[in-house]
């Protein structure tokens, strides 16, 4: 990718000519100006102008008879101009040398007029004007505040070249913003759009070819993610800070796989992959060339951050606002939440040097590329997306509805991966709780009312259940199922499910009681980054309950079953038919003999 070039966030609307000297002929007249910066921005800002070289404007928009701006320290100006004469491309007449020496009282103020006039390179623009941004030269000039009106600031300005600095304080809704600083030449009413050039972050889950803010999954399904965020324009920056932070939920177990891409904007087919920093101490980054390094804190949650290094020199070989693409993948753990409205939420943020008027220091060598405590540094919102799982939970009674034990069911579904089992739990007295007991040592969520006091052993006293330990269980076999026996109070949940079709089969039929049915539902669910909606094809499940649950009751009931045609009953009906048969027949012939006989 060619690299091309930057410019200002903050451009004059023309840099004109000073021309120190007054032309013969040309009349010079003392104006003012109004000197206007629209700015979009909801956030108020803090745009000063100071007057670095005012003047009278000739006809011809030169000025003439150039004074220094009240307060200005024009010794310091010029030896910051001298000091910075390679970077800044300029040179001074050699009058200001005296043997070899640079003497900045040779130095005239026309002499500075005609450096200022002679820079019009956008990024040495943008480099002077950061050397003129500085006490030591601004001396005790106050400047001129603009004054905000809707989307507009505004002041009345001399002819001359003014500094417009923006000094917003860059906290609470001013904390993704950049500040600015630019020179201007005056001579005319001046207005100049703020074009603040903010980095952005947006983090995705990947589905194939979509990008989506949510999705679904069950525990043991990898979750791929896509943070995109573009290359910055760091104009007038001595150093810039580029770091991604991205914040994983207890139910979501990073696989330390990231990898970085920068894609052209304008060609899509040319892809530059970023070297990962390999070293653990980051000592030697200069050295090894490499573009970032990964840090990850915590475990379940786990904290990852993306460090760009050097980011100056490079994303100088990229051009500004080709894509950043950040690419990794997390699995959904056994610790994965059901809750419709908690689900299993990555947030990820930029954070970004926004304040081109200042050296950015940095920490010590073993992380050069972090921010000091002292370096401003903006940031972006946090984007999170959302991966959502859930569960069914199966009350087994028989045919008076008391709990059943002894029951094994087994669920089969192709989007199974990982289940987490829980069969049995423990109810304690809680008034917060929302299980109430019956007189039969259950428990039950319904509440007592006029006519059935009599099952429930206090009307007054309210529970609360605890669940066992969860206990994983990876699917197995065609198609994937997985096997679970209910505890005595006749519970067992299927936790960590996928959307998806699933059939439930008791396999294993209490002594003395009749299988039940096979109960086949399908379970689907619409998802934002905040909230799932899910519901269940089969009525047999009701809604979803306190526990983030679909609950389903299965009766067993006592009893033998029919035999079904063709199998040993029909064997044994022909049997005993034919017996009777034979034995009628024995029957008739005998007592023929015996009438035969008496006759």
């Amino acid at each position: 990718m060619k690299k091309t070039k930057r410019y200002l966030a903050l451009m004059t609307a023309g840099f004109l000519a000073i021309t120190p000297m007054a032309a013969t002929g040309l009349t010079a007249v003392a104006e003012s100006h109004t000197l206007t910066i629209t700015d979009t921005e909801t956030a108020e800002h803090t745009y000063t102008a100071y007057p670095i070289i005012v003047g009278t404007k000739n006809s011809d928009n030169s000025l003439t008879n150039p004074s220094w701006g009240t307060g200005i320290n024009s010794t310091n100006l010029i030896n910051a101009l001298e000091s910075n004469k390679t970077a800044l491309g300029i040179s001074f007449p050699s009058s200001a040398y005296v043997e070899s020496v640079f003497t900045p009282t040779n130095v005239s103020i026309n002499d500075v007029a005609e450096i200022l006039a002679g820079i019009t390179d956008a990024d040495k623009i943008e480099k002077l004007a950061k050397i003129l941004n500085t006490s030591s030269v601004l001396g005790t000039n106050t400047g001129s505040p603009l004054t905000k009106s809707g989307n507009n600031y505004t002041a009345t300005v001399d002819d001359g070249w003014y500094l417009v600095v923006d000094s917003s304080a860059l906290t609470g809704e001013n904390k993704v913003d950049a500040r600015s600083a630019n020179l201007l030449q005056i001579v005319g009413n001046v207005t100049v759009n703020a074009k603040h050039s903010l980095p952005t972050l947006e983090k995705k889950i990947v589905e194939g070819n979509s990008r989506v803010d949510a999705n679904t999954a069950a525990i043991g399904d990898t979750v791929s993610y896509e943070i995109k965020t573009k290359v910055p324009d760091m104009t007038g920056y001595n150093r810039y800070f580029f770091i991604v932070e991205d914040n994983l939920s207890q139910g979501l177990t990073y696989n330390g796989d990231i990898s970085v891409k920068v894609v052209d904007k304008d060609d899509t087919n040319n892809v530059t992959t970023l070297t990962k920093d390999a070293d653990t101490d980051y000592t030697n980054y200069a050295t090894d060339k490499a573009h970032y390094y990964v840090t990850t804190s915590g475990s379940n949650p786990t904290n990852i951050k993306i460090v760009f290094e050097d980011v100056l020199n490079n994303f100088g070989a990229y051009d500004v606002g080709d894509d950043i693409v950040i690419a990794y993948t997390a699995t959904l753990n056994t610790n994965a939440s059901i809750v419709p409205t908690e689900g299993n939420p990555n947030s990820a943020k930029l954070k970004y040097s926004n304040d081109p008027n200042t050296s950015y220091d940095g920490t010590p060598a073993t992380t050069p590329d972090e921010p000091d405590v002292d370096d401003v540094m903006g940031e972006t919102p946090w984007d999170k997306v959302n991966t959502y799982t859930t569960a069914i939970k199966i009350k087994k009674v028989d045919q008076d509805g008391q709990p059943l034990k002894g029951a094994t069911f087994t669920l089969k579904g192709v989007n199974l991966n990982k289940v987490n089992k829980v069969s049995g739990s423990t109810f304690t007295q809680d008034d917060s709780g929302s299980y109430w007991k019956l007189k039969n040592g259950s428990y039950t969520t319904t509440t007592p009312t006029a006519g059935n006091e009599d099952k429930y052993e206090s009307t007054t006293v309210k529970y609360k259940k605890t669940l066992a330990p969860a206990s994983p269980q990876t699917a197995t076999g065609s198609p994937l199922s997985v096997s679970a026996t209910v505890d005595d109070d006749g519970y067992l949940t299927f936790s960590g499910l996928n959307a998806g079709t699933y059939t439930l089969e008791e396999t294993g039929v209490p002594s003395g009681y009749n299988k039940a049915e096979d109960i086949t539902f399908t379970l689907a669910a619409e998802v934002n980054e905040n909230a799932a909606t899910w519901s269940n094809s089969n009525n047999k499940f009701g809604a979803i309950d306190a526990e983030s649950m679909f609950p389903v009751e299965i009766v067993n009931r006592k009893g033998s079953i029919l035999p079904t045609t063709g199998g040993i009953g029909t064997k044994l009906f022909y049997l005993f038919g034919g017996l009777l048969v034979a034995g009628s027949v024995v029957f008739l012939v005998t007592k023929r003999r015996m009438n035969t006989r008496e006759n």
